[in-house]
């Protein structure tokens, strides 16, 4: 398979999806994951499956080709957007901040050989960071530099790709407060079609003027405290024009129609529960080039 990814939202047409079998123990690794652990509200298993099989029913109504890692033995394999990320025709390997999500990279390891060797970018270990926190956007990338990526991954990736701009946003982090913390860039920030964007402002722990330049207000929609505990900013772009939310999502599913956008709705607030939705349940492969 030839990689290929420039930004977010051009047309998929590959994509690793997460699985949701065999988890094992839960990993509290996140406050969003503990707050419903202590609350006794956790997704079950069964359900996040359940959730997962109607994305993926989308994407392939969609024609998009979908892999899926082999499931490794009382391991949480739901959140592949994390372990690695595709960056033009580069796979890069990702340092995970918790050891125990290092070994999720396995499960790929089927499709790994089919890369050439030189294709894959192994991250120096003095450096962290997770795919939820690199957002591609044609000639820019933007990485969130918080808890999950240090600030190490910016001059990385700028002598990786000279001729892209690498523009590093502080993200808030409070592990002791879920409405607090952002745990990656998408979950406060994301690309819509060719021009807007999903913002959560309050994420940043100061104001993006870069992002701002890039999009001005009429082209951001702006979410609240509330929303951005939905996750509203992790959408998932099919295409320019179409793009999967979580159900839930009545304003957003109104905005975005308004402004000529496709949806398609997927039940996927079970599985948020954990930390992640739509974007951090996919690793993009290929989208088409233009």
């Amino acid at each position: 398979m030839e990689l290929f990814l420039q930004n977010e939202t051009s047309e998929l047409e590959s994509v690793v999806l997460g699985i949701g079998i065999d988890r094992g123990q839960p990993r509290l690794i996140n406050p969003t994951m503990r707050k419903h652990a202590q609350n006794h509200t956790s997704p079950s298993e069964e359900t996040i499956q359940t959730e997962i099989q109607t994305f993926e029913e989308v994407l392939i109504q969609n024609g998009v080709h979908v892999l899926r890692p082999q499931n490794l033995r009382q391991t949480e394999q739901i959140f592949t957007r994390d372990i690695g990320f595709v960056i033009e025709d580069n796979f890069f390997i990702s340092n995970m901040k918790h050891p125990v999500r290092a070994s999720e990279i396995d499960g790929l390891q089927y499709f790994l050989d089919t890369i050439p060797h030189d294709k894959i970018v192994e991250i120096p270990p003095e450096i962290t960071i997770e795919g939820g926190d690199v957002i591609l956007w044609n000639d820019f990338i933007f990485l969130g530099i918080g808890d999950r990526t240090s600030e190490g991954a910016i001059s990385f990736l700028q002598k990786r790709f000279p001729q892209k701009t690498v523009l590093g946003f502080p993200i808030v982090v409070d592990q002791a407060c879920a409405d607090k913390n952002i745990l990656h860039l998408d979950c406060t920030f994301q690309p819509i079609g060719q021009e807007d964007a999903i913002i959560y402002l309050k994420g940043f722990q100061s104001p993006p003027s870069e992002l701002l330049d890039l999009f001005p207000k009429d082209k951001l929609m702006e979410v609240s405290l509330e929303e951005k505990n939905q996750m509203f900013p992790n959408v998932f772009s099919i295409s320019p024009r179409k793009v999967a939310i979580e159900k839930g999502f009545v304003r957003l599913k109104d905005t975005l129609s308004e402004r000529g956008y496709e949806i398609f709705e997927v039940a996927y607030a079970e599985t948020s529960k954990l930390g992640g939705l739509l974007r951090c349940s996919t690793l993009p492969l290929r989208r088409k080039t233009g």
